[in-house]
């Protein structure tokens, strides 16, 4: 190695060290900060522990470095598994159980390997032309389409499995496009709008999230309350529909895609797609529908036969159907190729912290500390600043159901508190529990674009911050106008 390139490694050492610095501040810092000046809950409900303190300054180390890049992601996300055990937090093997042992990896496992599936036997670029040749290469529309797209998919579906169904084709469009994974503002906006349109229409009806359903057990156990589908989506569509043009203004404001000539020469390039279903595409496009049909009629799959096929286990399914003699898809050498394996890494290990917060009992006391002052405000104040103290508790957690097992029965425990409808406080709360957009780690569904590499976390979190501070208007808009029309 020569003097000038060892320069320019020590150059760039020095320039990671900052975030380093900073992170091992957070860590230390968080740690000396002595438990009597942390805040008791309401009513003493939610008391920090020193595990708990503990917790989140090793979650906050993480985020840090993250933030800064001082380590690559999936470093920073092993070396928080490390610290958890070493601070007496957890033992070494429930951490990484927390998060390695999680169904969710297998379904990321699977997602990608389609993905890598579809692309591969020429499928993809087949819906890639469709597209193109029914709106052309515009970004800006080609943007707008994937958020509505992936809202009305999600309406019905997981959030996880609509942003698994649009990646392929997204991916597609920008390697035709010539897009540079990081180096493409078209890139950024449009895999960004693959994990926000699922997210958005996830809140629009019971069925689009997990926590959602949590959230109507949960008023039907302690509230006595009953929220039918009609009552849920009477402001689950109208926030949705105040929130998809915010996203849209937001990303292409933020990322401004590039000019259109500069884009269309490649993608002409690519030529026009051979006529018919080619044999590998016919395979490609059963063994997908088999999987969106599990996906999708898996409610009622359940209601007839009392037997419900797991969103993982259909995922797992699909993947391993493309390595079948027959079949030929794809060799494991060439998924190998295509899967981030690194961001399966950084969405487990973030897991594994989330689920530390929580079982430490630093979660409930954020929860605690963030809705308990809602008291003495009015109902859209209190609704506006409950979402957003739930967008930002997003931070600390990784996954929308256990946001809502910590967080719905608080809110309606503190709704009788406030003499409200239980209803006008839980229902918000449980709707924000989806809309992650500050970390990429604080929802699966974001992970999943993510991995393609063309965004990294300081992106998203850039895009992020617009959009959390004006979703709670939406959210409080579509309760105080639409929730009284329903009972």
């Amino acid at each position: 190695m020569t003097q000038l390139e060892a320069g320019k490694k020590l150059i760039v050492l020095d320039g990671k060290a900052p975030g380093l610095l900073a992170a091992l501040a957070v860590l230390v810092g968080v740690n000396l900060i002595p438990l009597a000046l942390f805040p008791i809950g309401a009513a003493g409900e939610a008391v920090l522990t020193s595990q708990g303190r503990g917790a989140l300054a090793v979650l906050g180390f993480v985020i840090v470095l993250w933030m800064t890049e001082a380590l690559p992601f999936a470093v920073s996300a092993l070396t928080g598994l490390l610290l958890v055990p070493a601070f007496g937090l957890a033992s070494f093997s429930d951490t990484v159980a927390y998060g390695f042992g999680n169904p969710v990896i297998v379904f990321f496992i699977g997602v990608l390997i389609i993905s890598a599936g579809l692309t591969r036997s020429g499928l993809a670029g087949r819906l890639t032309q469709l597209i193109l040749d029914r709106i052309g290469l515009r970004p800006r529309r080609l943007v707008l389409t994937f958020l509505v797209v992936g809202a009305a998919l999600s309406m019905w579906i997981v959030n996880m499995s609509a942003a698994a169904i649009l990646l392929p084709v997204a991916l597609n469009i920008l390697r035709r496009a010539g897009a540079a994974p990081r180096g493409s503002n078209l890139g950024r906006a449009l895999m960004i709008a693959v994990a926000w349109g699922p997210a958005i229409g996830g809140i629009a009806t019971p069925v689009g999230n997990g926590a959602n359903i949590v959230a109507l057990g949960f008023l039907r156990e302690m509230a006595g309350m009953r929220i039918d589908f009609l009552r849920w989506m009477a402001v689950g569509v109208p926030a949705a529909v105040l929130i998809l043009p915010l996203a849209y203004l937001v990303l292409i404001r933020v990322f401004p895609p590039e000019p259109l000539e500069l884009q269309q020469a490649n993608c002409a390039a690519a030529g026009p797609a051979a006529p018919g279903l080619q044999p590998a595409e016919l395979k490609a496009l059963l063994i997908f529908s088999a999987a969106v049909f599990f996906w999708v009629g898996d409610p009622v799959l359940q209601m007839l036969t009392g037997r419900s096929i797991p969103i993982e286990a259909v995922a797992l399914g699909a993947a391993v159907a493309y390595f079948l003699p027959g079949i030929n898809i794809l060799t494991w050498k060439e998924a190998q190729e295509d899967i981030d394996w690194g961001g399966i890494v950084l969405i487990a290990a973030g897991l594994s912290l989330g689920m530390v917060v929580y079982q430490t009992g630093a979660a409930r006391w954020l929860a605690v500390a963030a809705l308990s002052p809602l008291g003495g405000l009015g109902l859209f104040w209190r609704i506006i600043l409950a979402v957003l103290a739930v967008e930002l508790l997003k931070v600390f957690f990784s996954s929308n159901t256990v946001t809502g097992v910590i967080l719905v029965p608080l809110a309606i425990a503190l709704a009788a508190d406030f003499a409200v409808d239980p209803w006008l406080l839980a229902g918000p709360v449980a709707i924000a529990t989806s809309l992650a957009f500050l970390m990429v780690t604080s929802s699966p569904t974001n992970v999943i674009p993510y991995a393609s590499g063309y965004f990294s976390i300081k992106d998203f979190a850039k895009a992020g911050i617009p959009l959390t501070l004006l979703i709670p208007f939406c959210v409080a808009l579509a309760f105080i106008l639409f929730a009284p029309l329903v009972r």
